[in-house]
C-alpha cells in the first residue's frame, strides 16, 4: 500500500493520520497525551531548546515522531509522503531549524546577540535530510509556510481550507489551541495574530483535565435539576455517562461508562450548561461548597472556571485585536472557521455563548 502520514505537532501533544494514497482513505489516528519537550506551552519549549540545545530537543520531537509512526503501523520503506503541520517553534525544533529568531523581538536584540533570521518557507524535500529519519529512503516532507513568527503553517491550512483567499465575505478563523492562532479577512485583507490561551482548553491547567482520550468527560446536558455527563469510551466514541446532581455528586442515575478526567471541550460545555441554569454567574460557582460535581468523583472548582476564563479572554482579547486592526467592529463578522483539536470537536453554539466565537456570526464551520 502507497502511505502518507500527516502530523500536527501541536504544542499540548502530537496527532498523527496514516492515509492510503490510492483511495485517499484515512486507515488509522494516533494521538499523544502531551508533546514531548518538557513544559506546557511553546515559550517553555522555546526555553528548553535554547538553554539545552537544539539538538536535545530535536532529538525528543524526532524520537516521539518515530514512535508515532511505529504505531501507526507504517514501515519505513512503504511511506512516501510525511507531511507536519503546527507553529513556527514546533516546526523549527522538529526540522533542527534555529530558533533563536523566535525568542527575541526587536532588531537591535537580534542584532546584539547576532541572530541571524531563518528561512521558514514551503518547502518539499527528502525525509531524509532530517537528522533520525535516514531509512526513510522513499519518502518526501512537505512543510507548509509560516506566515509569521506567530502564525504557522496550522493557521495556514485552516485559511486555504475554509477557502478564505477566494471569498470576499468578512470571516475569521482560528485554530484552537494552547498558542490560539488566528486571522481575519476583511476588504480583501487577511490580518493574522494569536493569543496565549493557554491548554485549559485542553483540558490541561483543569484540576481532572485531560486531553480527548478513552474515559474523559466530553459533553453535559442539564436533566431537569441534574447533570447528565458524557464520556468518550474505548472507541473514542461519546456514551452516557452518570445523571448526577451537581450540587451534592449523589448519582441519581449510573450510565454506561467511567470517567477518570474532563475534556477541554467537556469544560467548555459545563461552563455553557452553568450559565444557562445559574449554576454559573460568572465569575462564581453557585452552589454551597463553590463546587460543580460531576461523576466519578470528578469536581469542577472556581479555580478551573477562572482558567478556562482566561483562556476565553485571550482568544477573545485576540479576536477583538484583529477587528480593530482591519477598522471593523465584532458585529461585522459574518463566519467564523474553527479547527484545532478544541475547535474541531467543541460544540459551536455552547463555545458560542461562552464568548469563544464571534457573536453574529450567522456560519459557523469546523
Amino acid at each position: 500500500m502507497r502511505t502518507a502520514v500527516a502530523i500536527d505537532l501541536g504544542t499540548s501533544g502530537f496527532r498523527a493520520q496514516k492515509i492510503d494514497l490510492e483511495s485517499g482513505e484515512i486507515k488509522k489516528t494516533v494521538i499523544t497525551l502531551r508533546n514531548p519537550l518538557p513544559g506546557a506551552n511553546v515559550m517553555d519549549h522555546l526555553d528548553f531548546a535554547i538553554h539545552y540545545g537544539l539538538d536535545k530537543a530535536h532529538g525528543l520531537s524526532a524520537t516521539a515522531v518515530k514512535n508515532i509512526i511505529v504505531e501507526l503501523g507504517v514501515k519505513p520503506e512503504e511511506m512516501e509522503k510525511f507531511s507536519i503541520c503546527g507553529n513556527p517553534i514546533q516546526l523549527s525544533i522538529f526540522q533542527g531549524i534555529p530558533i533563536e529568531d523566535l525568542a527575541y523581538a526587536g532588531e537591535r536584540k537580534k542584532q546584539k546577540y547576532h541572530i541571524e533570521e531563518q528561512n521558514r518557507d514551503a518547502r518539499i524535500v527528502p525525509l531524509t535530510e532530517i537528522e533520525g529519519f535516514e531509512e526513510f529512503k522513499n519518502c518526501k516532507l512537505f512543510v507548509p509556510p509560516a506566515i509569521k513568527h506567530e502564525v504557522g503553517a496550522d493557521a495556514l491550512a485552516l485559511i486555504v481550507k475554509a477557502g478564505m483567499i477566494e471569498s470576499n465575505e468578512i470571516a475569521i478563523a482560528t485554530d484552537y489551541g494552547t498558542n490560539a492562532e488566528m486571522a481575519l479577512k476583511s476588504n480583501g485583507i487577511i490580518y493574522t495574530g494569536s493569543a496565549a490561551a493557554g491548554p485549559a482548553l485542553e483540558g490541561q491547567e483543569i484540576e481532572y483535565g485531560s486531553i480527548a482520550s478513552p474515559h474523559t468527560i466530553c459533553d453535559v446536558e442539564f436533566e431537569g435539576e441534574n447533570l447528565r455527563c458524557y464520556v468518550l469510551d474505548r472507541e473514542m466514541k461519546t456514551a452516557m455517562g452518570d445523571l448526577v446532581n451537581p450540587k451534592t455528586g449523589e448519582i441519581v442515575e449510573k450510565g454506561d461508562v467511567t470517567a477518570k478526567g474532563i475534556t477541554g471541550t467537556g469544560v467548555i460545555a459545563l461552563i455553557e450548561a452553568g450559565m444557562r441554569n445559574k449554576l454559573i454567574v460568572l465569575p462564581k460557582i453557585q452552589t454551597p461548597e463553590k463546587i460543580i460535581h460531576l461523576q466519578d468523583g470528578i469536581k469542577f472548582t472556581e479555580k478551573d472556571l477562572i482558567a478556562a476564563g482566561r483562556a476565553i479572554g485571550a482568544l477573545r482579547a485576540g479576536h477583538i485585536t484583529l477587528c480593530a486592526a482591519a477598522g471593523i467592529e465584532m458585529e461585522d463578522l459574518k463566519i467564523a472557521h474553527m479547527s484545532g483539536a478544541a475547535g474541531t470537536y467543541m460544540d459551536a453554539s455552547k463555545a458560542h455563548h461562552v464568548g469563544m466565537n464571534q457573536y453574529n456570526a450567522n456560519n459557523v464551520s469546523h
